[in-house]
């Protein structure tokens, strides 16, 4: 499998480097794009559908490739994942989301991969403000099983909470999700979700919820309570949240972050990316600093020691890490793309679907979300 990957911060740029990258003979049939709100993201799709060339895709909250050429950590461009993967091997199918919730999304997509491939993984990417990424997972997993292999996250539109997009072909959603099946029976994907949040404060209890929106904490007004605790105003929310997600704990197993991505003033509510139980006990988290970028290193490591050969590195990677690594953050990408010295590609998310230490898949906030994709060496037939 050949793989080449662009950045660029206009279609027009985009188009002379894709020209570039194909002088060689090489013939891409997949494109992964994480691109900002701001671009034309119809263009892009337009022009890569008419080289017959599918695609994979949706907008970003800043991007970031690293290969042999260049490391680029950006916000408001493009990254490009290039690929010529066998005929047969995959599938990518755009889906709409407005007239179902996301359990009901997430079993409409399990239905497609399932009746695509028998032994398979997935490749999802949902929209980041409509989506209840835990339920996602759980409806994909009710079909497709729940050791299911799956990696993505949810869109982002540069921080600004208003609207988010996937795409494919020449149409664009910003209600839906996307999905890639893949054949496990000629391709290797493996990766790891890896946090280091740490809960800061007294527990609390969830007193009202409905699926991934939050009434009450410990009787009192969600937001409120948010308030109170972070000493922030009204309109410094959503933002300032994503930075100090919910902390649930779950007894024997492994807890899990949810971060606010929007605000109901009226209700006095709060919209998480994911699925806040009623009757749960959390409690606030933060990032303790540099140890979070040590832990990501240690945790790499021992990916690393398993999966020592891929193609390619596909990383999902929270909005909030770059928030609160800020410039330290390029540790965090480089220190993974040293290690295999393959290209790595992706984007900052408001969400992260993948495996968690258990090998079950787990949708996240918070995480740096690592997949590696290797085509399998298959012996010919005499």
């Amino acid at each position: 499998m050949q793989v080449k990957t662009i950045h660029a911060d206009s279609v027009k740029g985009f188009q002379q480097s894709y020209a570039s990258e194909i002088q060689d003979g090489f013939h891409p049939n997949v494109a992964m794009v994480f691109a900002s709100v701001d671009l034309d993201m119809q263009g892009i799709c337009s022009f890569l559908a008419a080289k017959d060339i599918h695609v994979f895709g949706c907008s970003s909250c800043g991007e970031f490739v690293y290969n042999a050429s260049e490391h680029v950590i950006t916000e408001g461009e493009l990254v490009c994942l290039l690929m010529d993967l066998a005929s047969g091997t995959f599938g990518i199918k755009l889906f709409g989301g407005h007239n179902c919730n996301s359990y009901e999304l997430g079993k409409t997509i399990g239905d497609w991969s399932s009746g695509t491939f028998l032994h398979h993984a997935i490749f999802v990417l949902a929209s980041g403000l409509d989506t209840d990424g835990e339920q996602l997972v759980r409806g994909i997993q009710h079909v497709a099983g729940e050791d299911i292999v799956m990696f993505g996250g949810l869109a982002g539109d540069d921080a600004r909470f208003k609207e988010t997009f996937v795409f494919s072909g020449d149409k664009l959603e910003n209600n839906g999700a996307i999905a890639m099946a893949i054949d496990l029976d000629h391709y290797n994907i493996h990766g790891i979700a890896t946090s280091g949040w740490v809960s800061i404060g007294a527990d609390k209890l969830v007193t009202h919820s409905e699926g991934n929106v939050v009434y009450t904490i410990d009787n009192q007004p969600a937001l409120d309570v948010y308030k109170e605790y972070l000493n922030v105003r009204d309109e410094e929310l959503p933002e300032i949240g994503i930075e100090y997600p919910l902390m649930i704990k779950k007894r024997g197993k492994q807890d899990v972050l949810r971060a606010v991505i929007n605000v109901d003033r009226e209700k006095r509510s709060l919209i998480f990316a994911g699925s806040v139980p009623n009757g749960s006990v959390v409690s606030f988290s933060s990032s303790p600093g540099f140890e979070v970028i040590e832990g990501t290193r240690l945790k790499v490591d021992e990916f690393y020691q398993q999966n020592p050969l891929t193609d390619v590195l596909i990383l999902f990677s929270c909005m909030a890490r770059h928030s609160a690594l800020g410039p330290t953050i390029s540790e965090e990408i480089g220190d993974a793309w040293r290690k295999w010295n393959t290209p790595l590609i992706g984007f900052f998310t408001y969400g992260e679907i993948g495996n968690n230490y258990s090998a079950a898949c787990d949708f996240y906030n918070q995480t740096f979300t690592l997949v590696a994709l290797k085509e399998k060496q298959h012996v010919p037939e005499n």
